[in-house]
């Protein structure tokens, strides 16, 4: 749960603000305490009594994955404000054993600096229990770095056992086939985030390849059975954009003013049709010009138009495209 709601909303707040994703980390990394289980203890007994609750909440089911024994220490009514869960012990016990499909840990170590959510801190008050830990989030533009934030959890305990939760949880939000994502495992949203980047990363490498008609450079985003339309393979596809160059080469040595290509991919929409395929669905066009006025011998003018349907597969870890079809049949839509 603690992984899943931080991959949740970094995927939101990425999704919701492009431009932040060259952004890098300015503050100092979140460092847990060295010894996270001796902040679970106070000399006064109700609230011993409920840090040492949150301490099992914290190692034996978030960290150990005992959530046979869940009872022990989260009442039936396990009251949510987290909005991607649902409230009631039947319902989080479901979750983390019949959809993220935790397996426990046996032994059972205990908590420590190392662990990716590391506690930082532990603060009672009354039947409140605040426990801050550090949450390593990677960044939208490259998933491999990753920058260090705070992650709270607030429970509200009747005799010993958590009735109520609290955490900073905020629905993801962004196309409608990602819908499903809260049901992911924390590796599988992981993997489709960073699926996504390498898709857009790939079919802007396509455009800028066609714009400046470099064969290598254009076959090497399609598989080697790749096809656009009805030219297939490699070397059919090279052929295709060294006869687009020298075409207008050739118009040009006739003196016919063109002005640079420039491609656009519009209201796209990256349906994943599998773990490793995916269709990508978008409005194009095609433009010609050097930037001049209406009216002027260099004016853009647009050469084609139209709507298109690419199909992508993951080989070896790469995303390439196996069919690119730039007018598809009223079926094909």
């Amino acid at each position: 749960m603690k992984l899943a709601k931080v991959v949740l909303a970094t995927v939101a707040m990425s999704l919701a603000m492009p431009a932040a994703a060259q952004m890098r980390a300015l503050s100092d990394p979140v460092v847990p305490h060295p010894d996270p289980e001796s902040l679970f203890t106070s000399p006064d007994p109700l609230l011993n009594r409920n840090k040492q609750a949150a301490l099992h909440i914290q190692r034996n089911l978030l960290k150990c994955n005992e959530w046979s024994r869940a009872s022990e220490w989260l009442t039936d009514a396990y009251i949510q404000h987290n909005p991607v869960a649902a409230s009631g012990l039947e319902g989080v016990v479901h979750y983390f054993t019949q959809i993220a499909r935790r397996e426990p840990l046996d032994p059972c170590p205990a908590l420590s600096a190392d662990d990716p959510n590391g506690v930082v801190a532990v603060m009672a008050e009354g039947d409140y229990v605040t426990v801050l830990t550090r949450r390593i989030v990677p960044y939208a533009d490259n998933p491999e770095e990753s920058y260090t934030t705070t992650w709270f959890d607030t429970w509200r305990f009747v005799d010993g056992r958590a009735d109520e939760h609290w955490d900073p949880m905020t629905l993801p939000v962004g196309p409608p086939p990602q819908a499903a994502a809260p049901q992911m495992t924390p590796e599988q949203l992981v993997q489709r985030y960073a699926d996504r980047e390498a898709i857009e990363a790939r079919m802007w490498a396509y455009d800028r390849s066609l714009d400046h008609l470099d064969a290598d450079a254009y076959v090497a985003n399609f598989t080697q059975d790749g096809a656009f339309g009805r030219v297939q393979g490699h070397e059919a596809l090279r052929g295709m954009i060294n006869g687009l160059l020298e075409s207008q080469q050739q118009r040009r040595s006739e003196g016919v003013t063109m002005g640079r290509m420039h491609h656009f991919t519009m209201n796209q929409w990256l349906e994943f049709t599998g773990p490793d395929t995916a269709r990508y669905h978008y409005y194009h066009q095609t433009v010609f010009g050097t930037g001049g006025m209406a009216g002027s011998p260099d004016a853009p003018f647009i050469a084609a138009a139209g709507q298109g349907v690419d199909d992508l597969v993951k080989i070896n870890g790469e995303w390439l495209i196996r069919y690119r079809n730039v007018a598809p049949s009223r079926e094909e839509e």
